[in-house]
């Protein structure tokens, strides 16, 4: 399963990038879309953490 709509707290989401992405491997998501609203600065923080 992927989820192609997520936001992380660079947005107005939740989660920190890192912890979004850890949180997605461990409920055994394939891949997931982050889809902040107007940045792009969690990217590099979420692609080093998987």
């Amino acid at each position: 399963m992927i989820d192609l709509h997520t936001h992380t707290s660079a947005s107005d989401g939740t989660y920190l990038p890192r912890d979004l992405v850890r949180l997605a491997l461990d409920e055994g998501l394939e891949a997931v879309a982050i889809t902040d609203h107007d940045t792009t600065a969690g990217n590099r923080e979420a692609l080093e953490a998987g």
